[in-house]
């Protein structure tokens, strides 16, 4: 789970800094602050595919690393879709990291090693959460529970 950054000092630098509000208690307010925060598209459907889409999308965005940081851990009482976001949120940052996205960001000037124009867009996307939310979080992905420390704070 290195996706998941677990510090109560969330100082990391990246190009798209996203806050969520804290207390967000059900799904359907999730996902509004979600859309906000990331200026979804018009188009953005407001269910969890549709969150899977966008995020694994942002071509709206210009290119840069993206953190997303929360306040608290949303959805701490319902446990089902807190693993559901979780998992999306996961899901995301390794197709980032390992497949980028085509959705076209192409820059007119930068080439890849054949002489060809590079397409792909790759980004980090990280999502931070509270120091306290690290056992909650470990506790739905136990099978990933092997964590590093960086100077961001403790990752998992």
């Amino acid at each position: 789970m290195r996706a998941f950054i677990f510090n109560d000092r969330v100082d990391l630098q990246a190009v798209h800094r996203v806050e969520l509000p804290p207390n967000i208690k059900n799904v359907d307010a999730l996902l509004d602050a979600l859309s906000v925060a990331f200026r979804f598209p018009n188009y953005f459907g407001k269910n969890w595919n549709a969150l899977e889409e966008c995020i694994r999308d942002l071509s709206w965005l210009p290119p840069g690393d993206v953190v997303l940081i929360h306040k608290d851990l949303p959805l701490a009482d319902n446990r089902d879709s807190l693993l559901i976001y979780l998992s999306i949120l996961r899901d995301a940052a390794w197709n980032w990291e390992t497949k980028g996205s085509n959705l076209i960001y192409a820059s007119h000037n930068k080439w890849d090693a054949t002489g060809e124009r590079e397409f792909l867009v790759k980004r980090k996307f990280l999502a931070a959460f509270p120091a306290n939310a690290k056992g909650v979080v470990r506790s739905l992905f136990p099978d990933e529970s092997n964590s590093a420390e960086s100077s961001g704070g403790s990752q998992a």
